[in-house]
């Protein structure tokens, strides 16, 4: 079968919906959907990679492509990206490839990892890792490696096994691998850890306080600069600017629970926060892909009336001088009170690395379970 790879610019619209509708032509066969995948959200999509609305691309280069058949008719696609932001951070000259959706062929998996390391070499890369959508900040951060029985939470990605043998095959090893942590909600709360909570709060001066929405700026604008101070270190990691958290916070404020984002302070001063929002992929598994399809007319009624009784925590972090004192338990045990009051069955915590003891062994004290694991690789070029 002869492959062809055509480029498409970020601002080609009807390039672009090809783009993001090709997973349909993955993930559903003889009008029968994987159940286990949630169709993606196209107007967020949309938003990710225009470059009028993700400041992500006022410091970044990127190119999409399309895979396709001697009918034109499309196979995969794949995104090539260059973060300034990264390479200086970081003084790795590394590029990332994104959403990559592919049907089961090798050579069409080959044609267009070569056409995006091929842009990635003209942009003076020594290297790539991916899958990623754009960075560690964005969603679909990963290749789903286990954990195919059930949907993805918000933001998470699912994936056909076998991406993960076609990007081998294409000469790319694992760079890491995240962990997602399932915690449930029922029961009573873990006594030793309530105790350890209790002296540190008390030691440390420690209180707790939820988001303030009236107060939404000033908040997120602490969360931020917590965020960046927090995950300097961490592998991968870029920090977002101004624009960028500004551009993720409009995306999650009309879907967050304001009881369910906690920040801890001493003495007035932020010290930590943890960030959970309900997982709204319990209503968007019932769509497809648009609030309003003439298909699917009923497609807001789903999302409106969905109650969810699931959440994910997307981030917990503590200042570096609050570090191991107990602080991340007592944002742990505060989501679980939250999650009792609320009737939530529990929450996943992702993503965690690897060999983040710390964090790790936190999850594990209060009772969590690994349920996926995903995966980045990495190639040098």
């Amino acid at each position: 079968m002869a492959v062809t790879i055509k480029p498409i610019d970020l601002t080609d619209k009807k390039g672009v919906e090809t783009f993001l509708h090709l997973p349909w032509k993955i993930y559903v066969s003889n009008g029968k959907r994987d159940p286990n995948w949630v169709p993606p959200f196209l107007d967020d999509q949309r938003s990710l990679i225009s470059p009028l609305k993700n400041p992500y691309h006022q410091h970044s280069r990127t190119k999409l492509f399309l895979a396709l058949d001697e009918k034109n008719e499309p196979l995969g696609r794949i995104s090539a990206s260059v973060d300034d932001n990264f390479i200086h951070f970081h003084n790795e000259k590394i590029g990332f490839f994104g959403w990559f959706e592919c049907v089961n062929d090798p050579a069409v998996a080959q044609a267009l990892f070569t056409e995006a390391e091929k842009f990635m070499k003209e942009q003076g890369m020594a290297g790539v890792r991916g899958p990623a959508s754009f960075t560690s900040n964005d969603d679909y951060f990963g290749f789903l490696l286990e954990g195919y029985d059930s949907p993805a939470r918000i933001a998470m990605t699912y994936n056909p096994p076998y991406y993960l043998p076609l990007s081998e095959k294409c000469g790319y090893t694992k760079a890491k691998d995240l962990y997602a942590w399932y915690l449930p909600a029922a029961g009573p709360l873990p006594e030793r850890m309530v105790k350890i909570a209790e002296r540190t709060m008390k030691r440390e001066r420690i209180t707790v306080r939820p988001l303030d929405m009236k107060n939404f700026a000033r908040d997120t604008g602490i969360i931020r600069e917590l965020y960046n101070k927090i995950w300097e270190k961490n592998w991968g990691f870029v920090p977002l600017t101004e624009a960028e958290f500004q551009y993720q916070a409009k995306k999650l404020k009309d879907i967050v629970w304001a009881d369910f984002i906690h920040i801890a302070e001493v003495d007035g001063k932020a010290i930590g926060f943890n960030l959970v929002v309900p997982d709204v992929n319990q209503a968007l598994i019932k769509m497809d892909g648009e609030l309003f399809k003439l298909s699917d007319p009923f497609a807001l009624v789903k999302f409106l009336t969905t109650k969810f009784d699931d959440t994910r925590e997307m981030a917990m972090g503590v200042h570096p001088d609050y570090r191991k004192k107990g602080l991340e338990v007592i944002l742990y045990l505060e989501a679980l009170k939250t999650g009792i009051k609320r009737k939530i069955k529990g929450g996943e915590l992702s993503w965690t690395l690897e060999d983040n003891e710390g964090i790790n062994n936190g999850i594990t004290a209060m009772g969590g379970k690994v349920i996926k694991k995903y995966r980045i690789y990495g190639k040098n070029l």
